[in-house]
């Protein structure tokens, strides 16, 4: 996997050529596991960019996300503050060569202080930078400088690369305008602190220009409004919706624009969220040479990458195909969160055109950051040697270490359960494909925390498997506060609301619209909609129409004997249905019930708000009493936490432990996906 790429360096030798070494990720949105990875990320980097005088460093965007890693750095605790700001200062002065006396920590600063250390280039505008607001999210890219040519009074030093998304339309008074640069960012300009449509890059005498895209789903999956009550500051993404056709017709003029101006080799980096739809576009425009993709977090590899462990390919690296014009195009994506360092050298004619022979399957591919990755790359005899050696690596280790050391240790040793197995909280196969034991479980507290909190008995709990950010693994066997902060790191607010049984039907049937699978029932597509539950089980055909797959539904335990009620059957109303004519309460998230991933709840309230008596659980007051003490009551994390502790707990009786073990698909009881092969729902 390091050594020279012969081809490419063959295909260089040609008048002209040039060979590029592309170093990518994405979906970085670092949490506890940061804090090791993030440093062997670093030091994978640094070694390799030494290979090619012709290297960017680029990420498809998703940099940042309130998890507790980027939550840590805002702290409230003036003493933790003034430690973190005592290693930002030191750690920024070092690797910019400037002095820096006057930094300040803040949510998410840590996050873009490594990359500024690791050397971006430029990055896509993923949907997990709104999570944190438009306000604070402006205040993480743009640098707080003190209006000196002295950096010592700078109380933020911002992105050192570029923001780039091309497809973003700002509101007149989003805060987002005061870094916008709305013409692009011009070749010698580093494009520090700025949101951009694309940024023109020189390196070692070869221009290349770099295009962002971002999710045209972007309203319905993150929080882009400023003032909710400001029609005047939202920021969309255009088309507003997954039509490759209408978002190609946006890009293609950049594209153009700039091949106009002799620039001949074109990066997309996109934030799409699905592979295949950036393999979709790749054949609608007509000029882009490479697409990084982010957001789905596809591991492509090839037969020659070393994996980490209980990882496969999940595509070869790269995807090749053909733009609108039949020029070649190379799409890559790695997985996320400082796993792997995606890496693509490659040669391009002396027209600019890619050259896939080019590409060694020894040299290019998915470069993993465990430890026997990093020794691999860099040769040292053992990790600290690795990272001790490399001064990139050094540097992120410390930002890292500041939190871990001043936040993260605590979380981390708080406990509200034993675990004897694996909780399964991965995108695909996983929460956003079929049902999990994770997703049970946190459906099931979220029923309880809502029963508790409410004076009229809920039925069913339902929530978007998008919304659990990582798994619980096994581990030390504990569940702690950081594990749920990790797993739930939205921490969204629960909220009641009514439904007709029509109008669950049309939620469960939203929630499975946008799933395929091929003939094993494995997933082709994997969104955020998709539903976990509880106090409810049904069945789905993907085969069939969107709207019209959820065949059987039963409520469970809702009969007046406290039996299960079948309430459709072949997608149509059973007679049982009509008893629940007054309405099925349900608990889901904030989120969801303002439209977040295209829910439409929103409508129904809308169409009889008396009927629906929408009740926000949220006391944002209220730091919970019980055994959970760490955030407020009515809140995603609590709900577990208390139900962990209530059920399970913490002691020696191995009959408590958390032992529910995740099942193939096959064998799922709440969300049985007809298309399985041996799945039934009979039993329903």
């Amino acid at each position: 996997m390091v050594a020279q790429n012969t081809a490419a360096s063959d295909a260089a030798a040609a008048p002209g050529a040039v060979t590029l070494q592309l170093l990518h990720a994405s979906d970085l949105e670092g949490n506890a596991d940061a804090v090791e990875s993030a440093p062997n990320f670093a030091a994978v980097v640094d070694a390799l960019e030494d290979d090619y005088d012709t290297t960017l460093v680029i990420s498809s965007g998703d940099n940042l996300i309130p998890s507790p890693f980027s939550n840590a750095a805002g702290t409230a605790d003036p003493a933790v503050q003034q430690t973190l700001a005592a290693v930002l200062n030191d750690v920024m002065s070092r690797a910019t060569g400037d002095t820096y006396a006057s930094l300040q920590s803040g949510s998410g600063r840590f996050d873009i202080a490594i990359m500024n250390v690791i050397g971006f280039d430029a990055s896509a505008v993923g949907n997990h930078e709104f999570d944190f607001g438009q306000d604070t999210l402006a205040g993480i890219i743009g640098a707080a400088d003190a209006g000196t040519p002295a950096t010592e009074d700078d109380t933020w030093i911002g992105t050192k690369f570029p923001y780039l998304s091309s497809n973003l339309a700002f509101g007149e008074e989003s805060p987002l305008n005061a870094i916008r640069q709305s013409d692009g960012v011009a070749a010698g300009d580093s494009g520090a602190g700025v949101v951009a449509p694309f940024a023109i890059i020189e390196k070692n005498g070869e221009t290349f220009g770099i295009v962002g895209a971002t999710t045209p789903l972007l309203a319905t999956i993150s929080s882009t409004k400023g003032d909710p009550d400001n029609a005047n500051d939202d920021v969309t993404a255009e088309p507003g919706e997954n039509d490759m056709a209408a978002l190609a017709a946006i890009i293609q003029p950049v594209i153009d624009a700039m091949t106009a101006d002799g620039i001949d080799k074109i990066i997309l980096t996109s934030h799409l969220q699905q592979i295949a739809l950036e393999e979709e576009l790749a054949t609608l425009l007509d000029g882009v040479d490479i697409i990084i993709a982010g957001g789905s977090d596809t591991r492509l590899a090839d037969a020659t990458d070393h994996l980490r462990e209980k990882d496969e390919a999940q595509g070869p690296y790269p995807v090749l195909t053909k733009d609108a014009g039949g020029n070649d195009v190379a799409i890559v994506s790695t997985d996320g969160q400082y796993t792997y360092v995606g890496r693509l050298v490659v040669a391009f004619d002396a027209d600019g055109n890619l050259v896939p022979s080019s590409i060694d399957p020894e040299v290019s591919g998915a470069y993993a950051t465990d430890e026997a990755g990093v020794l691999a790359v860099t040769g040292a005899a053992d990790l600290e040697t690795a990272l001790a050696s490399s001064d990139k690596a050094s540097a992120v280790r410390d930002l890292a270490k500041a939190l871990a050391d001043t936040v993260l240790e605590v979380s981390g040793k708080n406990y509200f359960a034993n675990q004897a197995v694996d909780l399964n909280g991965a995108r695909e196969p996983g929460v956003r494909t079929e049902e999990t034991n994770l997703g049970n479980l946190t459906a099931d507290a979220n029923l309880a925390a809502a029963n508790a909190l409410s004076d009229e008995p809920v039925l069913v709990s339902l929530k978007n498997g998008g919304g659990i950010r990582a798994a619980i693994a096994l581990g030390d066997g504990l569940i702690s506060e950081l594990e749920i902060e990790q797993a739930l790191a939205f921490n969204n607010s629960l909220s009641l609301v009514s439904l007709t049984p029509d109008q669950l039907l049309a939620i469960l049937n939203h929630g499975v619209a946008a799933s395929s699978y091929d003939a094993d029932g494995n997933p082709t597509n994997a969104e955020g909609r998709f539903p976990q539950v509880a106090g409810i089980s049904f069945s789905f055909d993907p085969s069939l129409p969107e709207g019209s797959r959820v065949q059987d539904v039963t409520l469970l335990g809702a009969g007046t004997a406290g039996e299960n009620v079948k309430i459709f059957d072949d997608g149509v109303a059973t007679d049982a249905a009509a008893d629940f004519a007054d309405g099925i309460r349900v608990v889901t998230l904030s989120f969801l019930l303002a439209g977040g991933d295209g829910y439409p709840y929103a409508e129904f309230v809308a169409a009889d708000p008396g009927f629906a008596g929408v009740e926000d659980l949220l006391l944002p007051d209220v730091i919970a009493d019980g055994a959970a003490r760490f955030t407020n009551v009515g809140t995603e994390q609590d709900a577990l936490a208390e139900y962990l502790a209530a059920n399970f707990g913490v002691d020696d009786d191995a009959s408590n432990d958390v032992a529910m073990a995740d099942v193939p698909a096959a064998d799922d009881k709440r969300i049985i996906n007809l298309g399985v092969p041996g799945a039934s729902d009979s039993d329903l």
